[in-house]
């Protein structure tokens, strides 16, 4: 606070605008003319305070503005020591150090420099216009010193090993004592008498405020104070006891209730819950018991569920075993039969017919013989079977073009997975179309090694309402409204994926109605490495 006042004095002065007229005018008559306005504004902020002895500003051609100068001594030295002799450029306020004055009969006094700028129109510089010393009485500034402990306490201010100012006068005991007191709190010894020390350095302005004190002032009055202190930490005690009684059986009674509600428990019951307490804490421990409760109830409803999931789907397991028993049973019949009239169509000269009973041959064997995972080249060539029968059935209508890496026809897939896709393309998508009715798959391994596949057409498209059933995996639908078209094809791959990878497949559809469909298919990584035999199938 007191360096605060003298830093507003030196300011108040410093920018005073008659002041700053007064140091940078150029013309006599104004410069008389303003020295009476510039020094009475000095005279009132070197008077207004106790601590300030004096107050000279000077410019930047080191020219002095001062009512008296008692201190040039003091402050030319002051200058010289903080660099400003020559030169009064200057960032920001610097304390100089403690300085007597000659006669040894005054002070000690410390200067305060402020640096000054222009605040004037047209002198917007970025140098200072002047310098503002402020001499500071530093016994005024730093008041009368007290510890407010007792009077046999002592402070001093030190400045370079020398006791400035001090409360009361010293002995060369005490001077010896305070002068080597360590920063912070410390320990002494007087005539048998035991003394703490405290010592407070404040780096800014050099200085040391050391206290000594005696241990005795320090903790005399405590003892009167001890006897009654005694008496009430007894009676406090006998106090905490009975309230500690009464605490513990409000907090154990509720305690108890909950254990008694837990070991009645049973996980065989829905709905069985620990009563809830006044107490907060415990109030919040039996709100986590029920939530456990509750987090139990419903897992062990998700468990039965899963259960009976599993149940179902073993079920499913089992009917599909059976049908697939039933459909493989005499399959060399079939096989030999269509054999028995591809080489009837051979010795005839019918080609169509061999070339449809040889697909058809490969296409019943395929289907019968083949595992659950098969690459994508088999599929293809599947498909390539398929497409052949179809186009003896309409000549020269369909084409199919492919796309796919090489690297990615040894990636593995379910069976029967693009023959109904293609399917719906035919039976929907060109059921009333006229040639060309182009069908393009692509296939390519991505960087995570999943595979993406899209198979489109040029047919009628899917209206928006279909698309937005199969991309939401509904079930298949056979009503008026669809026409007696299904889409159970599409919806047994969905269900397929979702059996093998749960939520890591992609399935969508995208269309534009009178102009294509497309579907994009993306198969997480397999598991298992099936042979890397690559040979191109022939479409």
């Amino acid at each position: 606070m007191a360096i605060n006042e003298i830093d507003r004095a030196a300011k108040r002065v410093s920018y005073s605008t008659t002041v700053q007229q007064f140091l940078l005018t150029d013309n006599p008559s104004e410069y008389f003319k303003l020295r009476a306005s510039a020094t009475e504004v000095l005279y009132d902020s070197i008077y207004s305070s106790k601590t300030i002895k004096s107050i000279v500003l000077t410019s930047r051609n080191m020219n002095n503005f001062y009512i008296s100068d008692p201190f040039q001594e003091i402050r030319e030295k002051a200058m010289a020591e903080s660099g400003l002799a020559r030169d009064i450029t200057l960032r920001k306020p610097v304390v100089s150090n403690v300085f007597f004055h000659s006669s040894g009969t005054n002070g000690p006094y410390f200067l305060y420099f402020l640096p000054v700028r222009s605040i004037l129109d047209g002198h917007s510089e970025k140098t200072n216009i002047a310098l503002c010393s402020v001499v500071v009485d530093l016994k005024s500034f730093t008041g009368e010193l007290s510890t407010g402990i007792s009077s046999d306490s002592i402070t001093a201010l030190i400045f370079e090993d020398t006791i400035i100012n001090s409360s009361r006068e010293l002995n060369v005991v005490e001077q010896s004592i305070l002068l080597g007191a360590k920063e912070g709190r410390g320990k002494a010894n007087i005539n048998g008498e035991k003394f703490l020390t405290s010592s407070v350095s404040i780096p800014e302005f050099g200085w040391r405020i050391v206290s000594l004190t005696s241990r005795h002032s320090l903790i005399g009055d405590l003892f009167p104070i001890r006897s009654i202190g005694i008496f009430i930490i007894l009676a406090a005690g006998f106090l905490l006891f009975f309230q500690m009684q009464l605490v513990l059986r409000s907090v154990t009674n509720p305690i108890d209730q909950i254990i008694r509600d837990m070991r009645n428990l049973t996980l065989r019951k829905d709905g069985v819950r620990v009563s809830i307490p006044k107490i907060t804490e415990l109030a919040r421990l039996a709100e986590d018991i029920n939530d456990m409760l509750e987090r139990i109830e419903i897992s062990q409803k998700e468990i039965r569920k899963s259960q009976w999931n599993l149940y179902q789907s073993m079920i499913a397991q089992q009917k599909a075993e059976l049908l697939s028993y039933r459909s493989q049973i005499n399959p060399h019949f079939l096989f030999n039969t269509l054999e028995c009239v591809r080489s009837m169509a051979q010795t005839y000269g019918v080609t169509c017919i061999e070339e449809i009973c040889t697909s058809m041959a490969s296409m019943f064997r395929y289907s019968v013989s083949s595992g659950t995972i098969v690459t994508l080249q088999d599929e293809i060539k599947h498909t390539c079977d398929y497409l052949k029968v179809m186009s003896q059935r309409f000549p020269g209508k369909y084409t199919i073009k492919l796309d796919v890496q090489p690297e990615a026809m040894n990636h593995p897939i379910h069976a029967m997975f693009l023959q109904p896709i293609v399917e719906n393309s035919i039976i929907h998508g060109f059921a009333e179309k006229m040639p060309p009715c182009i069908i393009r798959i692509s296939g390519q391994l991505q960087q995570d090694g999943s595979l993406l596949l899209n198979i489109a057409d040029n047919g009628a498209g899917i209206s928006d309402e279909e698309i937005k059933k199969i991309n939401h995996v509904n079930p298949p639908t056979s009503d008026h409204t669809s026409h007696g078209k299904t889409n159970i094809g599409l919806y047994n791959i969905q269900q397929r994926l979702k059996n093998s990878f749960g939520d890591q497949y992609r399935f969508e559809i995208r269309s534009v109605k009178g102009h294509y469909t497309k579907v994009v298919i993306c198969i997480p990584k397999a598991l298992t490495i099936l042979s890397p035999q690559f040979t191109p199938p022939a479409c």
